[in-house]
């Protein structure tokens, strides 16, 4: 069914289960604060299906550029003067607004949350009281974003082994294709980040999470600096100038052809679509030693939207997180964003977003974000820092997984 058809059908069976309400009775509007300005339009054709279905609410979406969003909204929540929903982060991120006060906990008002597997819930959740302050609404995996018609024109097949990996990046090479696009200079260190979270579980496999949290290993664990060696090794293939190169730079070249391959998360779909409809792309999970059929890929909440305390519309700004947690959401969301939504009862006709639905399938959380973004100095702050040097060489990955090791150990209490 075409999209627009689908939001039509969607608002009228939402329009059907409300009840009725005399178009003479006041509107009553509720803002919602996100940072994700590149989603504005989609956004707004999602929350467009909500008012139809309910006429008494307008939904005001106010977008924020990330870089300035978390500084606006505490600031504006100090001062009494959020919005009524705000976008929120996820783990520990979110810490500091619960402990502040200035969100409500959604476990009785939004039962639906409790639907939604724990890599989603897992975010939202506070340490002080074990209870839901957000409204999930994507679980992201990581992996390989490929140019199908490159890898047709040079017959290359998606690689199932890391070897093939190795042996397509040499073919693509000699072909004079930039194998992987990669780059996280002038302060985008984070999408290389991503790249040494994308890779981890090929190595260090699925109880490995699960091994850090109890304290049966650390960073320092062979496995781990594995990983970062890994990462390292393949430095002939990531884009010439590596290290000057940053994020919007390498996304440019795969989105523009110049790139065969892009070490990515699942908001990348729609960005690149967006940018470069004519783009012929897909996704695979990056491959482990050996061959198999359901690779464990690292996942974790993107984020979620939560119900400002100070809020005097929370009766309104309630439906429209039920409205978030709903499957109808989830459909929407996934169809207009090409994300997989934090419920796993959505379908896609999208192959791209149907691949990284059946990534969802054999998850680990990522591990610097969900485990080690509680405090500070988080695991994220050093490899960010020192990753770029890893892979020039100018430091040993035994010397930067050390120094994570030491950071996170001032305030990391494993639990047994």
């Amino acid at each position: 069914m075409p999209l627009s058809r689908r939001l039509f059908a969607i608002g009228l069976a939402l329009a059907a289960s409300t009840p009725f309400m005399s178009f003479a009775a006041a509107q009553e509007t509720v803002t919602l604060w996100s940072w994700r300005t590149e989603d504005q339009a989609a956004m707004g054709r999602i929350f467009a299906a909500f008012e139809a279905a309910n006429p008494d609410i307008k939904v005001d979406l106010q977008f924020t550029p990330d870089a300035d969003y978390q500084n606006r909204l505490a600031t504006a929540l100090r001062g009494g003067k959020g919005p009524d929903i705000a976008q929120l982060k996820a783990y520990g991120e979110l810490q500091p607004l619960v402990e502040a006060g200035y969100l409500e906990p959604l476990n009785d008002s939004v039962p639906a949350i409790a639907e939604m597997p724990e890599t989603a819930t897992g975010g939202v959740i506070s340490v002080a009281d074990g209870k839901f302050y957000g409204v999930p609404y994507s679980v992201p995996v990581l992996g390989v974003f490929y140019n199908t018609a490159l890898f047709e024109a040079n017959g290359v097949a998606v690689p199932t082994t890391y070897a093939e990996f190795l042996a397509a990046c040499e073919k693509l090479k000699a072909a004079g294709i930039t194998p992987i696009a990669s780059g996280g200079a002038q302060g985008s260190a984070w999408a290389l980040e991503i790249g040494v979270g994308m890779i981890g579980p090929t190595i260090y496999g699925a109880d490995f999470y699960g091994e850090m949290m109890s304290g049966k290993a650390t960073f320092e664990d062979p496995r781990f600096i594995a990983t970062l060696k890994r990462f390292a090794e393949l430095k002939p293939y990531y884009s010439d100038g590596f290290a000057g190169i940053d994020y919007t730079t390498s996304t440019q070249q795969f989105i523009n052809g110049q790139a065969a391959m892009f070490f990515g998360g699942s908001w990348e779909n729609g960005s690149f679509k967006a940018q470069n409809p004519d783009l012929k792309f897909s996704v695979f999970a990056f491959p482990g030693d050996a061959a198999t059929d359901k690779p464990l890929v690292a996942a974790f909440s993107d984020g979620s939207y939560g119900l400002v305390a100070d809020s005097e519309k929370k009766e309104a700004a309630t439906k429209v997180l039920n409205f978030i947690a709903s499957p109808e959401f989830a459909q929407l969301f996934a169809d207009e964003l090409g994300w997989p939504a934090a419920r796993p009862d959505v379908t896609s006709e999208d192959p791209v977003l149907k691949a990284m639905i059946a990534m969802q399938g054999n998850t680990t959380p990522y591990l610097s974000l969900v485990g080690y973004r509680w405090q500070t100095p988080t695991a994220s702050s050093v490899i960010q820092a020192e990753v770029i040097d890893m892979v020039e060489g100018n430091i040993t990955p035994e010397k930067l997984a050390a120094d994570v090791n030491a950071a996170v150990s001032t305030w990391f209490k494993p639990k047994p």
